[in-house]
């Protein structure tokens, strides 16, 4: 029976209070590197060896900016920080850029240069939430379908289906390696109606569904048409025509609790291939 993975409820990536701390720490850091940057562009000496210390404290205060965005990623996000580069790389340059300005150098057009990063690091950190709330939300849903389906598995009825048509196939696997067609099954429930309904159902590269292949179906009893489907094992002996009910009725037992998981695979195991 193929699992079913039920991702996490999704949550925003906040960050802990140590965390706050040490941004707003190093942050200060970039800002006392950038007043020693513009000092240094306003101090005495050769022009040369200003534009060095210059260069020094950018560096530093660049090492101090990366540290801040290792600190600005959530438990668990190793690889991308809350904010996104889009919007630090901008708030960082105008932090620097305070800084300098505060040394006594740089004029408006720095400032003009500040302002402009503030707002490009305000517009990017925006985009970057919306893009998040985005994912949270398909997250949200994915793991309410998974949900669904486990509930469908627990608490709906089981009856036997068949394959009647296969309607389309993936030419490639997923990232687990499972192909997806597209079947249409019939099968009749307890209180006697006949549904034919369309499932996307998941298979490996050697157990292709075929027209007249066996199946077992869960539905709810309010949602017949609401289905989850267990292919059976590809090469189910055709000439016990009692078969299907039997593996139902061991299924069922299963889902009552009078069979444990390793009596029920073994009793279906005997009844598939019986003397082995």
């Amino acid at each position: 029976m193929e699992e079913i993975i039920v991702p996490d409820a999704p949550r925003w990536p906040g960050l802990s209070g140590g965390r706050w701390t040490g941004i707003g720490l190093l942050a200060s850091v970039v800002m006392v590197f950038g007043w020693l940057a513009g000092s240094a562009l306003r101090g005495a000496g050769a022009a040369a060896e200003r534009y060095v210390l210059f260069g020094l404290a950018a560096f530093f205060g660049f090492l101090a900016f990366v540290w801040a965005q290792y600190l600005a990623r959530a438990e668990g996000e190793l690889h991308r920080p809350v904010f996104g580069w889009w919007a630090a790389f901008p708030a960082g340059a105008a932090v620097f850029a305070a800084g300098v300005l505060l040394g006594g150098a740089g004029g408006w057009r720095l400032a003009a240069g500040a302002g402009a990063a503030v707002l490009a690091a305000a517009g990017s950190a925006r985009h970057d939430r919306r893009l998040r709330l985005a994912a949270l939300a398909a997250l949200a849903g994915v793991r309410a379908a998974a949900l669904h389906r486990v509930r469908v598995r627990a608490e709906g009825e089981t009856v036997r289906g068949t394959v009647v048509e296969v309607l389309s196939r993936a030419d490639t696997p997923d990232d687990r390696g499972r192909y997806w067609t597209e079947l249409t099954l019939r099968y009749t429930v307890a209180a006697g109606t006949e549904h034919t309904v369309e499932h996307r159902a998941g298979f490996s590269v050697h157990d292709t569904p075929r027209v007249g292949r066996g199946a077992t179906v869960h539905h709810l009893s309010a949602d017949p048409a609401d289905i989850e489907v267990v292919l059976d094992p590809a090469g189910l002996p055709a000439d016990d025509p009692d078969l299907p009910d039997r593996i139902a009725r061991l299924h069922r037992l299963h889902l009552d609790g009078a069979l444990t998981a390793e009596e029920f695979a073994l009793a279906k195991r005997q009844l598939l291939a019986p003397g082995n």
